[in-house]
């Protein structure tokens, strides 16, 4: 009997190891991708023997559309939420613009950035839900998790495009579906503008893989890609880098000479620059520098919480960099090792190293701006795409490796991390419960000063609502009851208080008493805020601990307060926080001088207030030019007074 040869199995493009002969039949189709980039007739040839979705597409239509209702019923807990009090009032309540689905204010959407940014079709989104519902949260936070779930469909069809494994395109999807790290995404209503910018940044990809494709439709693929990006990337600034996946699909995947890969990208690096020289224009400047420590810490930090096992805050501290310039060139040479170690992947395994690539360019226009918050759950909302490919892949290839059995293994692990995955998301999801939760909670996990100055303005704007002359919009019985019943649970107070309310009774004395916790609460919010904000500008900060201090009547110290407000104001790099604060500051000024019956010391101050608002074309206290006609008169006529 002849001896027989020995089987092994070799790496093939996929990167991974497995015997089984359909991957083996993948692996021999797709290596022939490196024909040259001008012959139109292999293109073809491609086109007619891979196709970039491998059919039946039924099959690939129904899971899109489970994978939609899943994310939707994972998220139906977010529904009842109503806005934050963080970028949702100025992104929709306050938005004239959004209002009405007419030319001058799609014009203006289009044309003129908006709140410090540029993300139009951001903004047009929330036009779309205006005209559905109006101010309505539940339909605002019905679409943020529509648009959560076709980006996980497209997930999925994206790593069907890569991989032509059903099984990990599946696996990838609902992992998508499932990661923590999405939470902030979804449920905060402000946060659409990642959703937006990916699910159009996806199937742009697809498009483009079609293009590659060849054949009598490649340049109604190629159009469509350039179109999709455009949308894409003015949902958001962050998947601006997607050209660069696409070149490095080209050179590495393709085997495409650089000439002719750098040539078809011009269109979507012309758009980029177009965007991003529009957004950055806007951006106020956080005075912050890239450093190579910073940078390298926070993308170990960011590819952390990628593992879907971090944990889960709306803000964090930003890594503070250490004195010594060998830290920072030993950080430099680590961040050069980052990016280049991929590379030794490009034979073996190019698919690999283009889902690495995609991971780390996609963090480089958060860690460019040098923004406060280096390290941000919503940044990771695009590269977390390749990610959960990546996992859903090696997971499974792996444990083909090891037969039948580690076919069954890999499906468990997956299970486990879908389970885990499950109830982190779960669990952080219950934290947005409502505004104050949301705080309450983050203060708990960060110290970041962001956290508590919204926990206090949150207890504030309630106290705010309360009394018989409110100073914002009195708070609904059925609002106001929630609120003391998870504020006040446990007092015994509680029972008197609702007893008030259910007579109709409104400012009386344990309202009195409620809301004056309340603001006590806001204090030491404000005080750990204060405590913990390092360098950073807040104007606000000062301005509503004077608005606390001037509600207990101590004038003095308000003053102080409101002083401070407005020196801070003068350095603050954002114009319209600048303006607006300013105005505030010198009214509050203002009003003091009133109640101390310094008249002419308080129509300076509201004379400056108001001609500060004009010049500025803002209405941010509304009643100013009546109160100083008001003062103006009592001047005039001193037996008025």
């Amino acid at each position: 009997m002849g001896s027989k040869k020995k089987r092994t199995s070799k790496p093939g493009v996929h990167g991974f190891k497995s015997a089984t002969p359909a991957a083996v039949q993948t692996r021999q189709r797709l290596h022939s991708e490196a024909d040259a980039p001008g012959d139109k007739r292999a293109r073809q040839s491609r086109a007619i023997h891979r196709p970039v979705l491998p059919a039946p597409r039924q099959v690939n239509t129904v899971t899109f559309l489970l994978l939609i209702a899943a994310t939707l019923a994972l998220y139906a807990g977010d529904l009842h939420l109503g806005f934050f009090n963080l970028d949702d009032p100025q992104y929709v309540l306050e938005n004239q613009w959004i209002k009405a689905m007419t030319l001058s204010n799609l014009w203006r959407i289009v044309t003129v950035p908006y709140y410090a940014n540029y993300s139009p079709f951001h903004l047009l989104s929330y036009m779309l839900d205006y005209a559905v519902a109006g101010a309505n949260a539940l339909v605002f936070h019905l679409s943020n998790n529509l648009w959560a779930g076709l980006v996980a469909g497209f997930v999925f069809l994206v790593a069907l495009g890569l991989t032509a494994r059903r099984t990990i395109a599946v696996a990838a999807g609902a992992l998508f579906a499932l990661h923590p790290a999405h939470v902030e995404a979804i449920a905060w209503i402000s946060s659409r503008k990642d959703l937006v910018a990916a699910a159009f940044a996806l199937p742009s990809f697809l498009a483009y893989l079609h293009y590659r494709q060849g054949g009598p439709t490649a340049r109604r693929w190629y159009l469509a890609a350039v179109l999709l990006f455009m949308v894409a990337v003015t949902g958001k600034l962050s998947v601006a880098v997607l050209p660069a996946v696409f070149l490095t699909y080209d050179v590495f995947v393709e085997k495409r000479p650089l000439a002719f890969s750098l040539l078809d990208k011009v269109p979507f690096l012309f758009l980029a620059i177009i965007i991003a020289w529009a957004a950055a224009g806007v951006q106020p400047p956080t005075g912050r520098h890239p450093e190579p420590y910073v940078l390298v810490a926070a993308l170990i930090q960011n590819i952390w919480l990628l593992t879907g096992f971090g944990s889960y805050v709306i803000y964090r501290m930003a890594p503070e960099s250490p004195p010594g310039a060998a830290i920072q060139v030993g950080a430099a040479i680590l961040l050069l090792a980052i990016f280049a170690i991929p590379l030794l992947l490009r034979r073996r395994a190019p698919r690999v190293m283009l889902l690495i690539y995609w991971i780390l360019f996609a963090f480089i226009p958060t860690q460019a701006l040098s923004f406060f918050h280096p390290v941000t759950d919503r940044y990771l909302f695009f590269p977390s795409v390749a990610a959960v490919i990546l996992l859903s892949w090696g997971i499974i290839v792996c444990g083909e490796r090891f037969g039948r059995q580690g076919s069954i293994g890999a499906a468990a692990v997956l299970g486990v991390i879908a389970v885990s995955w499950t109830w982190a998301t779960l669990a952080y999801l219950r934290e947005w419960h409502d505004p104050r939760s949301v705080w309450y909670l983050a203060a708990q996990k960060s110290s970041d000063s962001q956290i508590y100055w919204n926990l206090g303005t949150y207890y504030q704007d309630v106290a705010d609502g309360l009394g018989t002359k409110p100073r914002a919009a009195r708070l609904s019985d059925q609002e106001a009851r929630r609120v003391a019943l998870g504020i006040w649970a446990g007092d015994p107070r509680l029972p008197a208080l609702v007893a008030e309310w259910n007579r109709g009774q409104h400012g009386g004395p344990i309202e009195g008493q409620f809301q004056d916790y309340l603001r006590t609460l806001a204090w030491a919010a404000f005080d750990r805020a204060l405590n913990t904000r390092g360098n950073r500008i807040m104007p606000s900060l000062y301005f509503r601990r004077g608005l606390i201090l001037f509600d207990r009547g101590d004038l003095a110290a308000a003053r102080k307060e409101f002083t401070s407000s407005l020196d801070e104001a003068a350095r603050h790099r954002y114009v319209e926080a600048r303006e607006e604060m300013t105005v505030k500051s010198q009214n509050a000024l203002g009003i003091i001088a009133w109640r101390e019956n310094q008249y002419m010391e308080a129509m300076r101050w509201l004379t400056m207030a108001e001609e500060e608002q004009t010049r500025a074309g803002g209405n941010w206290v509304p009643d100013l030019t009546a109160n100083r006609k008001r003062l103006e008169g009592m001047i005039a006529a001193p037996q008025a007074r």
